[in-house]
């Protein structure tokens, strides 16, 4: 016998919910207070309730051949990182507090290889998950990886804080970079809540006419209007070699105080070594970034 639910009708309606759920990770001391700047202007905005967390990364002392290791640099380490966790903590319930808004605090400890996939695992039941740029001078791919290792595996809509710079307000006139490709699609779905709060939603298409749309972005541009966003479309050809310096630079054009994007459309490794908008934007952003994968 079939269940009863079975017989019921099935709604395929697509609820555009809110943000009420958003995730700040904060993993940097120097830049916690910098990033939540961001993420309670975002969370009182939305009436959202902010989840903040923080991964302590194990430190583990390996022996060299013919050699014993010292745990005593493990343990240093380790008290250190104790350390920078409580300071992150207390920038963040201070602050949360100070707001009066709804907040909750995390801390996890886990092996370096697994702060990714931990940080994933606690985003995919938020509705945004808030993160700082890393810095591009520092180089640091470690710290890179992780932000790109779970932008791609949590699910879920990213937002990219710049490192330099202030952002209380952002969302008010959003660039949307749209390429028809299925992480753009997903990218403009997760980003509805903050396109039907903008003033003004762009629609840039680059080198739209390498796929033959006669019209580009018209047709993703009435389905937002459906949803009462106030959208327009442009479009742009660009001989450079990077396909997000034109974005880039886009932006400044129209003033843009938030750029929405799909991620890695190719993989990361293809990024990596050919070069792609994904891996570009992170590091050389001027706005904070929405990015979906």
């Amino acid at each position: 016998m079939k269940p009863a639910f079975c017989n019921q009708p099935i709604s395929v309606e697509v609820v555009i919910m809110s943000y009420k759920t958003m995730l700040v990770y904060l993993n940097d001391k120097s830049t916690a207070e910098h990033v939540l700047v961001s993420a309670i202007a975002l969370a009182r905005k939305h009436d959202a309730h902010l989840i903040g967390l923080h991964v302590d990364s194990l430190f583990q002392v390996h022996s060299v051949v013919g050699a014993d290791a010292n745990p005593g640099i493990a343990l240093t380490q380790n008290k250190m990182q104790e350390f920078e966790a409580a300071d992150i903590e207390k920038i963040f319930e201070t602050n949360t507090k100070k707001e009066g808004i709804s907040a909750e605090w995390r801390l996890v400890q886990a092996h370096s290889s697994l702060i990714a996939s931990v940080v994933a695992n606690h985003a995919r039941c938020a509705d945004l998950i808030i993160a700082g740029q890393v810095n591009p001078e520092h180089d640091d791919k470690y710290v890179s990886d992780i932000l790109e290792g779970f932008l791609i595996d949590t699910g879920r809509p990213v937002l990219v804080i710049p490192y330099v710079g202030k952002y209380e307000n952002i969302g008010e006139n959003i660039t949307f970079a749209w390429n028809a490709s299925r992480e753009s699609a997903r990218a403009a779905f997760a980003a509805m809540p903050a396109f039907k709060m903008a003033e003004k939603v762009t629609i840039l298409w680059v080198n739209a006419g390498k796929e033959g749309d006669d019209l580009p972005g018209a047709e993703i541009a009435t389905s937002l209007a459906r949803h009462g966003v106030n959208v327009e479309t442009k479009h742009s050809v660009s001989e450079l070699p990077e396909v997000g310096d034109e974005i880039l630079s886009r932006i400044s054009d129209f003033s843009s105080d938030l750029l929405v994007m799909g991620a890695y459309g190719h993989s990361r490794l293809r990024e990596f070594i050919f070069g792609g908008a994904s891996h570009h934007i992170l590091r050389h952003m001027t706005v904070p970034v929405l990015m979906v994968h």
